[in-house]
């Protein structure tokens, strides 16, 4: 991709402040997308002021500018250079949680920058896996398979029995697995409570930890002012097991979702606020 290439000569600190310039950019043209971060802001956070929602709406676009740019400089970032730019803040939670040898369940969000996070992650020495959706341009998803790839992540695409054979076989070698649970897919979920409302989540995570016994711990990328970056790693979370399947995989998703949900607003304009996370209504 032409997009690719030119990312690729700029200095990195000249590509991520471009990033910036194309949200802001996009911000002001592109209506849609403008109207939908306001109208999930204005739902998320009615005591905000409307300077404060519009301010947090056009740094929401800002952030997302600057995870493209990032993302597509991949190819000619080196370990040190993610060890530079990411620091991982407790990887004990990791190191405690990988003990157990049963695998591990990485809960996270589209928070600061996920893909930044896991290249962090795989540098620190832990063997990271992702499951991601298939992008059914094939060019682009071999390119971002292989961005992915390149930093040490292992993509599990999802693709039904063979996707989860690949999950359960990595579980069984003691790797760790993450998932981002806060977007409303066309995936098996439940009903849980996400900003007062009720929004239709992932639960994959939720019964794959009932059902292996993998550890599952929380994990956010929190980009700072200088845009470098910082992991918080926290858990293992204790899930709740009572031999009720249906109300533990509820139970344990809404505890995981209430931690997204609480990360958010600590830093509202870090998260994806333009997807339409309610779409799906309770019948």
């Amino acid at each position: 991709m032409i997009f690719s290439k030119i990312v690729l000569v700029l200095p990195y600190r000249l590509a991520v402040g471009l990033g910036r310039i194309i949200g802001s950019l996009a911000y002001f043209l592109v209506k849609q997308a403008r109207l939908t971060v306001i109208k999930n802001l204005e739902k998320s956070f009615p005591e905000k002021t409307a300077r404060e929602i519009r301010s947090i709406a056009l740094d929401t676009f800002r952030n997302q500018g600057k995870n493209l740019f990032e993302l597509f400089s991949f190819p000619k970032l080196k370990e040190s250079d993610i060890k530079r730019l990411v620091k991982v803040l407790n990887p004990q939670v990791m190191e405690k949680a990988l003990s157990v040898k049963k695998g591990v369940l990485i809960a996270s969000a589209h928070c600061g920058n996920w893909e930044l996070m896991g290249a962090a992650l795989s540098a620190s020495g832990f063997p990271i896996n992702v499951i991601a959706r298939r992008i059914y341009i094939e060019g682009l998803n071999r390119m971002l398979v292989g961005f992915r790839n390149s930093k040490g992540v292992r993509v599990i695409l999802r693709s039904g029995q063979e996707s989860a054979r690949e999950i359960l076989r990595s579980l069984r070698h003691n790797e760790a697995i993450g998932m981002l649970i806060d977007q409303d897919t066309a995936v098996p979920g439940v009903f849980v409570d996400f900003f007062n409302d009720k929004a239709w989540t992932p639960s994959g995570l939720a019964t794959l930890a009932l059902r292996t016994g993998a550890q599952v711990i929380l994990a956010f990328d929190i980009r700072l002012e200088d845009d470098r970056h910082e992991v918080l790693l926290s858990g293992p979370l204790s899930m709740r097991v009572t031999g009720d399947n249906e109300q533990d995989i509820l139970f344990n998703t809404q505890l995981i979702t209430k931690e997204i949900e609480q990360h958010i607003r600590k830093y509202p304009s870090q998260w994806v606020w333009m997807h339409n996370r309610w779409k799906t209504r309770p019948s």
